[in-house]
């Protein structure tokens, strides 16, 4: 259950839509992708809410992506949404990148704000994929921090 809905501009003038718990309604996204596959993602943000029951998520509408936190902390994991894969970024230690690897996850770090921080960034999941659970079980782990 959503609790709250705020926006906010950023410094660059984008505006960033995010609530204090649950997932923002479908109809506040799909319109800004509307030329994008977005069952991947619904089904993500679905299994993400079950296991993690305080889950905040915040929506940039310029830059296409979705931030996660728990509760009042900051964001621990972000999805950037592209035509053929997502793109997710995890605050967990760059030494992972075995493992994900290993659960079926492309892996080409990324020189971002989050990589500089030393990150797992770059993770890639094709938007073809019929299993989500490695990718929502890092999601998981990033957000235990």
């Amino acid at each position: 259950m959503v609790r709250h809905i705020t926006r906010k501009q950023t410094w660059a003038g984008n505006e960033i839509i995010q609530t204090d718990t649950g997932l923002l309604a479908d109809k506040i996204w799909k319109a800004q992708l509307r030329n994008y596959p977005t069952d991947l993602l619904s089904l993500i943000r679905k299994l993400l809410l079950a296991k993690v029951p305080d889950l905040g998520e915040k929506f940039n509408q310029a830059g296409l992506y979705f931030g996660y936190r728990v509760g009042n902390r900051k964001d621990k994991a972000y999805i950037y949404v592209q035509k053929k894969n997502l793109i997710i970024d995890l605050c967990i230690s760059p030494n992972f990148t075995t493992e994900v690897k290993q659960d079926g996850l492309e892996v080409k770090h990324r020189n971002n704000f989050q990589g500089k921080d030393d990150w797992l960034t770059g993770c890639r999941i094709p938007q073809s994929t019929l299993d989500p659970k490695p990718a929502v079980k890092w999601l998981c782990k990033a957000l235990e921090k």
